[in-house]
């Protein structure tokens, strides 16, 4: 696999992301809600974080820029506990964290993720190349996506993110995060396929 990352100074960070948003679950939802919602985890394999920030991009697969420009996100992920790297995940010894998506109904994928090494002036922003982990959201429904498996240490030529089901695992890490959510409408609707960046993603 070729390289994939590109090497760019911090302020570049907050000029490509400046549109994106940060994710947080909704006190209430019903399937009279006019978003819907889509839900999964991401899970680093390493139990040791080599970077400070991961942040995982998706937008909406639309021509109309500006229902991309209001539904677009992010999934960020601070690995620090303290003044040392460590990560405080929500389960599987802190590696593991829930995520919840809500937005206008529409295809999305999650199409990049970059990560941030040094805090600071110093600090250095990993873009990957683009990809396509693709979704669905629906009006008033709850789209389960499957688990971002992340790793930190893979070799060139094998994958960095690996898309896996653990739709009942995961599903009850919600229930237990996010009680006032009817989690037993949730859909199984795990990634099977996509855009794969020239290797960078595996789907299983």
């Amino acid at each position: 696999m070729k390289t994939s990352y590109l090497l760019l100074p911090l302020l570049a960070l907050f000029v490509a992301c400046g549109s994106a948003s940060s994710d947080k679950a909704p006190e209430k939802f019903t399937s009279a809600s006019e978003n819907g919602l889509a839900v999964g985890t991401i899970t680093f394999e390493s139990a040791t974080p080599k970077n400070d920030i991961y942040r995982f991009l998706y937008e909406p697969q639309s021509d109309d820029s500006k229902f991309v420009k209001k539904n677009d996100g992010k999934i960020e992920i601070k690995s620090r506990n303290g003044k040392k790297r460590g990560f405080t995940g929500d389960f599987a010894n802190g590696q593991s964290y829930v995520f919840v998506i809500e937005r206008a109904p529409g295809k999305y994928a999650f199409n990049q993720h970059t990560v941030l090494t040094g805090l600071g002036s110093m600090g250095q922003v990993n873009y990957s190349k683009k990809y396509a982990v693709p979704f669905e959201i629906k009006k008033g429904e709850i789209t389960y996506l499957g688990e971002l498996s992340y790793n930190d240490l893979s070799e060139p030529g094998t994958p960095r993110i690996v898309v896996y089901d653990r739709f009942d695992r995961d599903l009850n890490e919600l229930k237990m995060k996010y009680p006032n959510i009817d989690w037993n409408a949730a859909i199984d609707k795990t990634a099977k396929s996509g855009n794969n960046g020239e290797g960078i993603i595996d789907f299983r």
